[in-house]
C-alpha cells in the first residue's frame, strides 16, 4: 500500500504546519519554474516564427525541436504543480484537526510530578508519604483502643 504523504495524523500542530509549509514552498517553486519555462517557451516560439519567415529551414528545425522540448517539460511541470496543489489542499483541510487533537495536558509531565510526590522517581516512597501512612496506622490503632475502652476490655 503506498504511503499517503498528505496524512498528518500523529504530528503536533507545529510539525503539521511546518510539513504543510514544505509542500506550499514546493508548490510556489513549481509555479516559478513554470513561469520561467513559459517565458523561455515564448522566446523560442518567436525564434521559430522568425526562422520560418526568413526561410531558414535549419534554424526553424532547431527552434521547433527546442519548442517541443520546452513544451514537454512545461507539461510535466504543470502536472507536478497540479499534484502539489491537490496535496496542499488535503493537508490544509487536516490542519485544524491536528491542532484540535493536540493534548492540552502533558501526560508525561503529570506522571513525573506524581512520581516525585510519591517518591517513586527517587526509588521509594517519600518521607511525606511515609509519615502520612504512619499517621493512618496510628489512627487505626487509636480507633482500636477506643473500641476496647468502650467494651471495657482494657488490659
Amino acid at each position: 500500500m503506498p504511503m499517503d504523504d498528505t496524512d498528518i495524523r500523529g504530528l503536533s500542530a507545529a510539525d503539521a504546519r511546518a510539513y504543510a509549509l514544505e509542500f506550499m514552498t514546493a508548490l510556489k517553486a513549481a509555479e516559478r519554474d513554470i513561469a520561467a519555462l513559459s517565458d523561455e517557451l515564448g522566446v523560442w516560439s518567436r525564434r521559430l516564427e522568425l526562422a520560418g519567415a526568413k526561410g531558414a529551414a535549419e534554424l526553424e528545425a532547431a527552434a521547433r525541436a527546442k519548442v517541443d522540448e520546452l513544451g514537454a517539460r512545461k507539461s510535466q511541470l504543470d502536472a507536478e504543480r497540479a499534484e502539489l496543489a491537490t496535496k496542499v489542499a488535503r493537508i490544509k483541510e487536516q490542519l485544524p484537526m491536528a491542532a484540535a487533537s493536540e493534548r492540552s495536558v502533558d501526560a508525561d509531565l503529570l506522571l513525573a510530578q506524581l512520581q516525585m510526590e510519591t517518591g517513586e522517581a527517587l526509588g521509594g516512597p517519600s518521607a511525606k508519604t511515609e509519615s502520612e501512612l504512619a499517621a493512618l496506622g496510628n489512627e487505626d490503632a487509636l480507633a482500636a483502643l477506643k473500641r476496647k475502652l468502650a467494651e471495657g476490655k482494657v488490659e
